[in-house]
């Protein structure tokens, strides 16, 4: 994939506080979400039961990996354009494994939060970036009395590869959702003929008016 490389062209420089670099405590917790998803507290403990050589770290750094090594590590992510980084990262992910995208499909979720977040609940903005509203809104995982944020997931038919993510405010709608999605798929794709595949939500006369031009598919 090639991950490596397209961080260390898009992320800031790293924090001189640090004794690890950016990229390196990404990919680690990349590595911990795929493997375990350890906590970001308790990421330097699961570390230390692996290889340093494994998660490109040297032996002196394992036990640098804390919560705040790996939350500088984060602060530098939401600095960087990630949107740009992830696109240019798909792209070159499609083309180099021949992904088919003639077919992609399209849900959302609830990214549930146990707490009041009180300083969350609107969005804002931090360190010149637009943040996201943690509050309530229709909970999937059936628990209104807690606040969330709206996940946004479009994978390709083709093995089930996922194309794009986004996140959302805990209170929007999934029907709001699929204009800006649609966008970034014809973005991606390069095209617009290709079969977008969704819930009911898709069904509004906004979406359809969109989606429903030329060559446009729909599902």
């Amino acid at each position: 994939m090639r991950l490596a490389e397209f961080m260390d062209g898009y992320l800031p420089p790293s924090d001189a506080r640090s004794k690890v670099g950016t990229r390196e405590g990404l990919l680690v917790l990349i590595r911990s979400i795929l493997v375990s998803r350890e906590p970001v507290y308790g990421l330097g403990e699961w570390a230390e039961l692996h290889a340093p050589d494994l998660l490109g770290l040297a032996p002196h750094q394992v036990s640098r990996l804390n919560d705040d090594c790996v939350g500088r590590c984060l602060e530098r992510l939401f600095d960087a354009d990630y949107r740009s980084m992830v696109l240019a990262l798909m792209a070159h992910v499609v083309k180099e494994f021949d992904v088919d995208l003639e077919q992609l499909h399209n849900d959302s979720t609830s990214i549930t939060f146990f707490g009041s977040y009180d300083e969350a609940t609107a969005a804002s903005t931090r360190r010149g970036k637009p943040t996201l509203a943690i509050t309530h809104g229709h909970n999937k995982d059936h628990r209104p009395d807690l606040k969330q944020l709206l996940f946004i997931l479009t994978v390709a038919r083709d093995g089930g590869v996922p194309i794009y993510f986004n996140a959302a405010d805990g209170n929007v709608t999934d029907d709001r959702t699929h204009c800006e999605t649609w966008d970034l798929m014809c973005e991606i794709v390069g095209r617009k003929d290709f079969l977008y595949v969704a819930d009911s939500k898709l069904a509004t006369q906004e979406k359809w008016s969109q989606i429903s031009e030329p060559a446009a598919g729909r599902g």
